[in-house]
């Protein structure tokens, strides 16, 4: 049998509402929102869950080059001076600690895009 959804806005078919009225119905879903998942909801909104999650995928894969290249860079800069090297290494330490924190929150932030974007309708059985 078919799944009815929850969220479903009367005179739109289902996921194809505007963005302006998933961001409502999210905010209303989720609650009391910080402004980081503020924006991620208004983010969500304006694309498919598939294009969601290939941005997310990307985020991911794009944190992890850049702490690869600092991680080089920083031992390039600590051969030429000490001081370069420690503030090169600090950056690539942020840039890896954004890169744990995308991957731990993985699931969540993919349970969102899908919630928000209209994933739960759009997925088959």
């Amino acid at each position: 049998m078919g799944r009815r959804s929850r969220n479903r806005v009367k005179g739109f078919r289902p996921g194809k509402e505007p963005p302006q009225l998933r961001k409502q119905a999210a905010k209303q879903q989720f609650g009391d929102l910080s402004p980081a998942q503020e924006r991620m909801v208004e983010l969500f909104a304006d694309r498919s869950p598939a294009e969601s999650k290939a941005m997310l995928a990307q985020w991911r894969r794009l944190s992890l080059v850049v702490t690869v290249v600092l991680v080089a860079l920083a031992v390039a800069a600590w051969m030429w001076t000490p001081i370069a090297g420690a503030i090169v290494g600090i950056a690539a330490v942020a840039a890896g600690f954004i890169h744990l924190r995308l991957r731990a929150q993985r699931a969540a932030l993919e349970q969102m895009a899908d919630a928000v974007a209209g994933g739960a309708r759009s997925r088959r059985r």
